[in-house]
């Protein structure tokens, strides 16, 4: 009993020190609702009936229902593979109009250059830590690739380090941005990537947008040495915070994400794509972002208020693994 009570949980915890307004701006959540509301007239007619449903990881028809959200969106789940997706009608032109158009740019300008620098600081600086020391690559002769690699918080690290990385984005607005950088960025097709090449392919938050995940997956298999590594970010529709706030959950992006994962779904991908899963880790920002939601409703500072409590109290929900984002790493098999 003696070790027991002089045993700190606490100290098992990672506990990240995030200001939220510094890294998601001062009115973050009334800007998720706008552009909803904007993206919404413009892509309803991409919405298909339940009826007519069909997976986006692994094509069954059959489902069951999951959340809805407006204009007949929904989000059903796969009893075959466990994904869970949106009866959305999407192809390379709906893709287009969805990342190269005024209002993504508005929000590219909002939500991200005006809270670059943190986001470098912390989240660029925590994935170099997560994907070089983790996996005790050698920074001198490691190739990293970063797939969806947006304003480049991650490439300017790896440069600012001296450790090769190239990324590939399809915004040409975040392609241009990086270039400016002085970042290896293109916005070209992952599939003219050499093959065997890599030591690492990144997709922080950008499986959740792939209308084709297994065919993409199986071309990051591909591209990478054997023996190497994918590691992707990507939203947990399981998590404490779609509990809490259902659709108004900031990562539910219609018309921008179509598959959301779990345990079985993921090992479902692997299974498909040449891989084995190497490591699966739940971390998440969901006390953050119900706090900016109640911000948002009740008019009072939540998240500076009760900032220290929010940051821990986000640890014990990572590690019951409720948090609302993945961290998963597969490895090539030989």
């Amino acid at each position: 009993m003696d070790n027991l009570e002089n045993f700190n949980y606490i100290k098992l915890m990672k506990i990240y020190d995030f200001d939220a307004h510094a890294l998601r701006g001062n009115n973050f959540f009334k800007g998720i609702l706008d552009y909803r509301k904007k993206i919404l007239p413009i892509h309803k007619h991409l919405v298909k009936k339940a009826k007519d449903f069909c997976c986006v990881l692994c094509g069954s028809q059959r489902s069951k229902l999951f959340l809805e959200w407006e204009a007949g969106y929904q989000l059903f789940q796969c009893p075959v593979c466990n994904a869970v997706s949106a009866n959305i009608a999407a192809d390379a032109r709906h893709i287009d109009d969805v990342y190269n158009n005024e209002i993504y740019y508005q929000k590219f300008e909002q939500e991200i250059l005006k809270h670059y620098a943190y986001r470098k600081k912390t989240q660029g600086a925590e994935r170099f830590d997560y994907v070089i020391k983790r996996l005790k690559l050698n920074p001198k002769k490691a190739r990293i690739l970063d797939v969806g690699c947006g304003a480049g918080y991650f490439l300017s690290v790896l440069k600012d380090r001296k450790v090769a990385g190239r990324g590939l984005e399809v915004n040409p607005a975040q392609v241009r941005y990086c270039q400016e950088l002085g970042l290896d960025v293109a916005g070209s097709d992952l599939a003219d990537e050499p093959d065997n090449h890599y030591d690492v392919i990144t997709m922080f938050d950008v499986l959740e947008h792939l209308t084709e995940p297994i065919a993409t997956v199986t071309t990051v298999c591909r591209k990478l040495k054997p023996g190497g590594y994918l590691i992707a970010y990507t939203p947990n529709i399981h998590s404490l915070a779609y509990r809490l706030m259902g659709s108004k959950q900031n990562t539910l992006l219609p018309f921008e994400h179509f598959c959301f994962f779990n345990k079985p779904s993921f090992q479902y991908l692997a299974k498909k794509t040449g891989f084995a899963i190497h490591t699966l880790e739940v971390y998440g920002l969901d006390v953050m972002d119900y706090l900016l939601m109640k911000e948002y409703e009740d008019g009072i500072d939540y998240t500076v208020k009760l900032k220290d409590f929010m940051n821990v109290l986000q640890a014990c929900v990572d590690k019951l693994e409720f948090g609302n984002h993945f961290r998963l790493t597969l490895k090539k098999k030989k």
